[in-house]
């Protein structure tokens, strides 16, 4: 069952990796606001690299890898299993 504070996490996220605006200000330990940003970030561009008809199976496959080390750190940082 996900908690409140999870799905406040991943409802930002969703937001933010389909490109709809945001304006929050997340506050907490230092480290796993950077990791949550860097997982948005290659989150957001892989999301990006999916629904450009012109990007290379490459470029994708790239950031797929970075973008589940990051989950990777981010699950084994936060105790949070994300789902996006």
């Amino acid at each position: 069952m996900i908690n409140k504070r999870e799905k406040f996490i991943h409802n930002i996220a969703a937001k933010y990796i389909s490109g709809k605006s945001l304006d929050i200000e997340l506050s907490g330990n230092k480290h796993e606001i950077e990791c949550f940003a860097s997982l948005l970030e290659v989150s957001k561009k892989l999301y990006d690299i999916l629904n450009d008809n012109k990007s290379s199976l490459t470029e994708a496959n790239d950031l797929l890898r970075q973008k589940k080390e990051a989950t990777k750190h981010f699950e084994s940082l936060t105790g949070i299993t994300w789902r996006l």
